[in-house]
């Protein structure tokens, strides 16, 4: 990365060296070799966008170049060189240095799975697994491959697949879906298909695709340039037609050079970078930011992004008259208190809240996918998933057992993080459309909006959730996604803009994102957006601002009043004040002091 970095530095850095030698000598080498090098840069760039099919910001930049080398006017044309290899070298630096890759969506698969023969096992390249094999997955690995449970049962964490928070324990013969991840004692796999048809192969495949198939979005410098590209033309045309004067059309062409365009925007978008990372959001490149103000549609995940990602105790219900909710909550607590399970360290989490200090449980076993149970003063309590008839509709319930009686049951949900719901409310009423697309049920879901006027897609796949963003990006809305896991990845991709909440650096999530959003406060989604309408305004501001002058110049060049050089000249000074401008996007706004 560090080597990129100073590779897009080094052709303006040797522009302005040949510049500054073709100064302080008599030969036109110096200059020539500096608009060759422009002129290149001009030719790639140009190639590049016609590929991907977009309109070059540079003609004009090219055309004054040449017609620089033809006319004579070799220091006019090196100057051109600088301006432009300046400006391209600005917005590159910025987007090497955090560019988007692969590489932890890869890196999370294992390389090997041990597959059983008979009562040894060797490790085998998971490319090399063979169909019906049975292979052992070890406590906190991630599943490699999809296959069938060949154990008695097993406890497996599906976040990476679903986004819920809450482990799930199946038995011999369930479907195991690869991406998963083994929550407890090593289990044993029948393999079912290969590594290429496995569901976290196909999830990598979906976020390649995406990436391969953005279409671009139509830049601000994009829009202006093409009405500013046909004026100088018509200009610099209507001056040789009427004089045929090719310095004084020199003139026009280099104050015409589009750097308004080419620099005060990167700089623009540079600063409101900088100051977006000032409050932990991470905006990979310039185009992101400007995509952010462009957005029409903004899809959630809800676990881990609106909600905060681990299940909450909501809920005491004691069964038995002599019993209080806060003895019953003292009592499992007691019992929870050395269990790592996450409905374990939510009871525990809020008897400490209440400042309770539970008796101790004394002989404590816990049994996999069953509970814990454990002595209390003398008494067998017991508490683990409770049976059908006590359960809610949507979230989880424990049941807490004394001997053979139930004496209270617990039941737990994922919340709303703070702020949520005034985010989603204050998004709605900006004009946005919002949706939620999760994997949870459709009843749980609804509970946890509850009056909120938004679309809520429930028992969403990945792939299901790629197909919403695809679609919705299909009726010409330009869409963010907003995410926090591997389930969100394709979506994330798929979108025009991806955002990921992620309190760590190496969640793969990041990697299909555009925007990182370091922690989990849902507040700074609306700080992204303001930091991004507020880089475009002044953005906009600088690059008219630039035209004007810029149009200005041609006149009085086109009239004979400006010289090819004095034009360069003219257009750094344009440069220098557009920049100033643009420099306002870095600073914090009055609203802020």
């Amino acid at each position: 990365m560090r080597f990129l970095e100073y590779t897009t530095l080094f052709p303006p850095a040797t522009v302005a060296l040949l510049l500054a030698g073709g100064l302080f000598s008599t030969s036109s080498v110096p200059y020539l070799v500096a608009i060759g090098i422009g002129i290149l840069g001009v030719l790639v760039s140009a190639l590049r966008d016609l590929r991907e099919h977009s309109w070059a910001l540079d003609y004009i930049a090219l055309l004054a170049m040449v017609v620089a080398v033809f006319s004579d006017e070799w220091l006019a044309g090196a100057v051109i060189a600088l301006m432009y290899t300046g400006g391209e070298a600005l917005e590159a630096y910025a987007s090497h240095r955090a560019e988007a890759s692969l590489a932890a969506l890869l890196a999370r698969i294992p390389k090997t799975a041990l597959v059983k023969h008979g009562d040894t096992t060797e490790e085998v390249p998971l490319a090399e697994v063979p169909n019906k094999a049975t292979i052992v997955i070890r406590g906190g690995e991630l599943v490699p491959l999809d296959g069938y449970l060949a154990s008695p049962e097993a406890t497996l964490n599906l976040a990476n697949l679903t986004g819920e928070p809450l482990p799930e324990t199946v038995t011999e013969g369930a479907v195991v879906k690869s991406g998963s991840v083994n929550a407890g004692p090593a289990f044993e796999l029948r393999v079912s298909g290969t590594l290429a048809t496995s569901t976290y192969a196909k999830i990598v495949d979906l976020v390649k695709d995406a990436a391969r198939d953005q279409s671009p979005f139509v830049r601000l410098a994009a829009k202006a340039n093409l009405p500013f590209t046909l004026l100088t033309l018509l200009i610099s045309g209507a001056v040789y037609l009427m004089t045929g004067d090719i310095t004084r059309v020199l003139a026009v062409l280099v104050i015409a050079t589009p750097c308004p365009l080419l620099i005060a925007a990167p700089v623009a978008f540079i600063g409101g970078l900088s100051r977006a990372a000032g409050k932990n959001i991470i905006v990979k490149t310039p185009a992101a930011l400007e995509t952010v103000s462009g957005t029409t549609t903004i899809f959630f995940d809800k676990t881990g992004t609106l909600t905060l990602g681990e299940p909450q105790l909501t809920e005491i219900v004691p069964l038995t008259a002599n019993l209080t909710e806060s003895q019953a909550l003292s009592l499992a607590a007691a019992l929870e208190f050395h269990s790592i399970h996450p409905l374990a360290r939510a009871i525990v989490a809020t008897a400490r809240e209440r400042h309770f200090t539970p008796a101790p449980a004394h002989e404590s076993e816990e049994t996999l996918g069953t509970g814990i149970a454990g002595t209390i003063a003398g008494e067998r309590y017991s508490i683990g998933q409770a049976p059908n008839q006590h359960r809610k509709e949507s979230g989880i319930s424990l049941l807490l057992v004394r001997g053979d009686e139930p004496i209270a049951l617990f039941h737990f949900s994922d919340v709303l993080k703070e702020h949520a719901k005034a985010l989603l409310t204050d998004l709605a009423h900006a004009g946005y459309k919002v949706a939620v697309l999760t994997g949870d049920s459709q009843a749980h879901a609804e509970e946890i909006f509850t009056g909120l006027d938004i679309t809520i897609h429930a028992d969403c796949t990945p792939e299901e959730k790629f197909d919403i963003v695809a679609r919705a990006r299909k009726e010409g809305e330009i869409v963010a996604m907003v995410g926090d896991g591997l389930n969100d990845a394709p979506a994330l991709a798929k979108a025009d803009i991806g955002i990921v909440f992620s309190g760590t650096e190496n969640s793969a999530s990041i990697e299909a994102a555009d925007v990182a959003i370091l922690g989990h406060d849902v507040k700074l989604i609306r700080e992204l957006f303001a930091l991004s309408h507020r880089s475009v305004k002044i953005a906009g501001e600088s690059v008219y601002t630039g035209i004007a002058l810029s149009v200005v110049g041609m006149l009085a060049a086109a009239f004979g009043f400006i010289a090819p050089v004095e034009g360069a000249i003219l257009q750094e000074g344009i440069d220098v004040t557009v920049i100033v401008n643009a420099l306002r996007s870095a600073l914090r706004p009055r609203s802020e002091a």
